[in-house]
């Protein structure tokens, strides 16, 4: 017997949900009672004879009992699907098959492949263009022959790791057994098995743990699964006869002598032959974490350039955490200058949750590119904006008594002091009497009354949260339910009230562009006596830089010294228009002068927590003297 996908789909609820009635999964899923009732039978019947089981509690709810794992993996087992059907689903198969490729394809191809019309292809790949822009990949065309990625084998690896963080990246998953814990990657759709292979992935993780664990070595999480996954490309590439090209190492690189016991487990494993290029390559993703001792120290990285670029650019900061910084970045400068591939799966939620600290982080970026002639990307950055953001949060820490809890985090050092940093603040009650990677909880023994861990770890008899590094509201909303506590209601303060003003509101407008939106505003503040009108050129050479958008959001600004007085703008366009990979509705335009960083701090939270609530009541359908209300005060 196989599940069919209805029934998967109320698995996957009641693995989110610890208790759900049946009103509430047929809600869900949109389906009558009878049907979820039906549906549940018959997950009573699969499961039979197994460790799990569904559990109904007469007025109360219907629950899972079992190991997690075990529910996870038969569900991966009961439908083998190799042809996708969702769009989804449809874009993440046509983004892997073109990669795929050695040579030309056409769209007749695609189509026959996936059972589509044209129609439907046009706009899926259009959805796969897109996204192959994120990472600078264009795919060309040539009458008479077809369509092809124009690629060297290390950038096609890179690309597949890049592609692998997109769609997968925040379903990494750590589970403790009985001697170590196991990596891997939830949610790999059947299609995709080829690519994304976890018996190969599972077998590289023993490896490369014995080889640190011999060697005495940490890695930060994050560095550790990047090196998970170019090891998992390797090999497949390698057993097809695909080598990358000579690695840009330079002359005084040297390989490590343990390097070779490593690349010989690996040869034995998975019968390869590794080229000295391959060997190489490794020993950069090994060298280039933060946590390693190893790693050399460049002349032309050194200390005093990277710190002058901080204090230039950069308002609040403390020795200990600028010591943090000036080895993030030396590691930065060396991953871009060898091409090893970065993804921040937590880009949006940083620019939308710190978007004073990651203006300052663009400001250092531009800053690092003109001293070491390079170009710095978005996820980079918003590592910077993370690093600067724990600089101004240290300051606010308060040292009372809290419940003991012991942090996880997989982003490296920086962004482990970020999120208790912010945990510290958020919650008086909570003491973060440690902070350990998922390699140094290996190792220990858990006391604490609670982990809060980044990554989705198993532990048996012991409360876990799972957070993201950014602690959103849904984040702390959880922490809040575990700890018994009621969140405050937040109302405006007088900085930010007193930016809003009913001349500079402006409803339902017909905008059908960034610029055109930009323009409107920026003519807006220079009728109306607020700002010059250069700040629309400078508004707009900021968007070149990096997108104010998230969800249906964007805060577009201008420089301070184009501004006359302080002032926020609001619009609410009619239609959605594309604002970099976002379809945004709402815009508020920040046009600030001289306030100071902790004025600048209280409008920033006042505006988030107003994006934070969504697109409903009356921002989404609020007059005028509404919105005024709901903006100046809260109500």
């Amino acid at each position: 017997m196989v599940l069919e996908r209805r029934e998967q789909e109320i698995l996957n609820l009641l693995l989110k949900n610890e208790l759900m009635t049946i009103s509430q999964i047929a809600e869900a899923l949109h389906l009558s009672n009878k049907t979820i009732s039906q549906s549940l039978k018959n997950i009573d019947h699969y499961f039979e004879g197994s460790s799990v089981s569904l559990i109904r509690k007469p007025k109360v709810g219907i629950s899972l009992m079992g190991n997690l794992e075990e529910i996870k993996k038969q569900m991966r087992s009961s439908v083998k699907q190799t042809i996708p059907t969702s769009k989804e689903e449809r874009v993440q198969y046509l983004c892997f098959e073109i990669l795929k490729k050695s040579g030309y394809f056409t769209r007749q191809d695609l189509q026959e492949t996936l059972y589509i019309g044209k129609t439907t292809l046009e706009k899926d790949m259009m959805k796969v263009s897109e996204i192959f822009s994120l990472f600078h990949v264009t795919i060309e065309w040539i009458p008479g022959k077809g369509s092809f990625l124009n690629l060297m084998e290390q950038e096609k690896r890179k690309l597949a790791v890049d592609l692998i963080y997109y769609f997968w990246g925040q379903n990494w998953q750590v589970v403790k057994t009985e001697h170590s814990f196991v990596h891997t990657i939830d949610g790999i759709p059947d299609f995709a098995s080829d690519v994304v292979n976890l018996d190969l992935l599972k077998q590289i993780d023993e490896i490369v743990q014995r080889y640190l664990s011999n060697r005495q070595q940490k890695l930060s999480d994050m560095s550790y699964h990047s090196l998970l996954l170019h090891l998992l490309i390797a090999v497949e590439r390698i057993k097809e006869g695909k080598f990358i090209e000579k690695a840009p190492i330079e002359k005084e690189f040297v390989l490590t002598q343990d390097i070779h016991l490593l690349v010989r487990e690996l040869e034995q494993s998975f019968a390869i032959d590794l080229p000295l290029s391959e060997i190489q390559f490794i020993q950069i993703h090994l060298s280039l974490d933060e946590q390693t001792t190893i790693r050399p120290v460049k002349d032309a990285m050194n200390d005093d350039l990277i710190r002058k670029s901080i204090k230039e650019t950069i308002t609040a900061y403390d020795e200990a955490a600028l010591i943090g910084l000036v080895a993030h970045i030396k590691a930065v400068i060396e991953r871009i200058r060898y091409g090893l591939p970065v993804v921040n799966p937590f880009l949006l939620d940083v620019k939308q949750s710190f978007p004073i600290s990651f203006e300052e982080a663009i400001q250092l970026k531009q800053q690092l590119e003109k001293v070491f002639t390079l170009v710095i990307p978005e996820d980079e950055v918003a590592y910077l904006a993370v690093h600067i953001q724990a600089f101004k949060e240290r300051e606010k820490e308060e040292n009372t008594y809290k419940t003991k809890v012991l942090l996880v985090c997989s982003s490296g050092k920086g962004t482990s002091q970020l999120l208790a940093a912010r945990l510290r603040r958020t919650f008086p009650k909570i003491d973060i009497s440690r902070i350990l990677s998922i390699q140094e909880l290996a190792n220990t023994k858990v006391t604490e009354d609670l982990v809060l861990s980044t990554v989705n770890l198993t532990m048996k008899n012991q409360p876990i949260v799972y957070v993201s590094p950014v602690l959103s509201l849904a984040d702390q909303q959880k922490i809040n339910r575990f700890l018994k506590e009621h969140e405050a209601t937040a109302v405006r303060t007088k900085e930010f009230s007193q930016l809003i003003h009913s001349e500079l509101i402006f409803l339902e407008q017909s905008l059908p562009t960034v610029k055109a939106v930009i323009r409107f505003i920026g003519e807006q503040l220079s009728l109306k006596g607020y700002a010059k009108k250069a700040i629309i050129q400078s508004a707009i050479e900021r968007e070149t830089l990096s997108f104010t958008s998230f969800g249906k959001f964007a805060t577009p600004h201008g420089s301070p010294e184009q501004v006359l007085k302080s002032a926020i703008v609001f619009v609410r366009l009619k239609e959605e228009i594309k604002w970099g990979n976002e379809k945004v509705k709402y815009i508020f335009f920040i046009c600030i002068k001289d306030e100071t960083p902790e004025e600048l701090e209280l409008v920033y939270d006042n505006l988030l927590e107003i994006i934070d609530n969504g697109d409903r009541g009356y921002l989404a359908k609020g007059n005028k003297k509404q919105l005024l209300s709901y903006l100046k005060e809260g109500s």
